[in-house]
């Protein structure tokens, strides 16, 4: 059993450093190429694919606001594969790279966000494992790893 966890603590932390990775590559992407929400609004708007519902949420929420987005929607993509990769703040990043891909598909914007949305479930589900191989479980670790070197050597003292 000892062995079906760590092949699973591995198998899942290269899973979830792989969807970073993807992740990182788009939202790079995106600031290299000057992304801009402007035309898009448009688009979804006029979509017959997506709901009315986040069509009026594009209209009259994004379209105003398109500085905004232009700017949150690459950083977001950055920052949830940056928290993937190293694994500090696995669970907002996760929450994250869910919230933009389900964005994603309501606009109509396939891609490999189906793809995406299907793997970050599956991380979130097995999140335990996942997060495993992680900066955050790496400075725990060391931490305690350092309490009980100073409770010895307090101990020594002390006799």
């Amino acid at each position: 059993m000892k062995i079906l966890t760590q092949v699973g603590n591995v198998l899942f932390s290269l899973i979830r450093i792989g969807l970073g990775i993807s992740w990182l590559e788009q939202g790079i992407f995106k600031l290299q190429a000057n992304f801009t929400m402007s035309g898009l609004t448009e688009a979804i708007a006029s979509n017959t694919v997506t709901p009315d519902w986040y069509k009026t949420f594009m209209v009259y929420f994004v379209q105003p606001n398109t500085a905004l987005f232009n700017i949150l929607i690459p950083w977001g993509e950055i920052l949830a594969g940056i928290g993937l990769i190293t694994g500090i703040l696995t669970l907002p990043a996760l929450s994250g790279a869910l919230f933009m891909n389900i964005n994603y598909w309501l606009s109509n914007m396939i891609y490999i966000y189906p793809l995406q949305l299907l793997i970050a479930v599956i991380l979130l589900m097995t999140m335990k494992y996942a997060s495993s191989f992680s900066l955050t479980n790496l400075y725990f670790y060391l931490s305690d790893r350092m309490k009980r070197k100073k409770e010895s050597i307090r101990s020594i003292q002390q006799r």
